[in-house]
């Protein structure tokens, strides 16, 4: 076989044939998962999970950085409620093994903490409440848990405590 006949394009191989989804999918999204990180998508979709209701109350990840060249082992940039900064600063190691306990393999070699005020979803927030008129029976029990109460601003406080706690309703 002779050097032109090697360079020559094999005439009954095809060029444009389908090719397998994933083949061509890892080639799309490594430039966006490379910018993000692949595991932080996981990690923002499962902090509550992850991290556990107290934590995630008070933190919120924010990205994933991975030093040039590294292949696992990513510093995993938090938001933390300034007044809960410290004690995540005493928790790392334990959100680090908790994290990576997760994925199964070291994801995450270190937390960066940025102090700020955290956005929680509103579906996270606490129920709201309405306020619904107290039954006759209910006004009867008020009016005889503040029978003794004399002095008249300490009775009006009471009474309004007291029709928003028995007047509650959760949505």
């Amino acid at each position: 076989m002779s050097k032109d006949e090697k360079s020559r394009p094999d005439p009954d191989r095809r060029f444009n044939a389908p090719k397998a989804l994933g083949v061509s999918l890892g080639r799309l999204t490594r430039p966006a998962l490379k910018k993000r990180g692949a595991a932080f998508g996981d990690i923002l979709a499962r902090w509550r999970e992850i991290a556990g209701p107290m934590l995630a109350a008070e933190t919120q990840p924010e990205r994933l950085i991975y030093a040039a060249g590294a292949g696992a082992g990513a510093t995993l940039e938090i938001a933390v409620s300034p007044a809960f900064a410290l004690e995540v600063q005493h928790l790392t190691p334990l959100i680090i093994d908790k994290i990576n306990g997760y994925f199964g393999y070291r994801a995450v070699a270190g937390l960066r903490l940025k102090q700020m005020p955290i956005r929680q979803p509103e579906s996270a927030a606490a129920p709201s409440r309405i306020i619904r008129p107290l039954t006759a029976d209910e006004q009867a029990r008020l009016a005889a848990m503040l029978d003794g109460v004399v002095d008249r601003d300490l009775r009006q406080a009471l009474e309004k405590l007291g029709r928003s706690l028995l007047g509650a309703q959760r949505r």
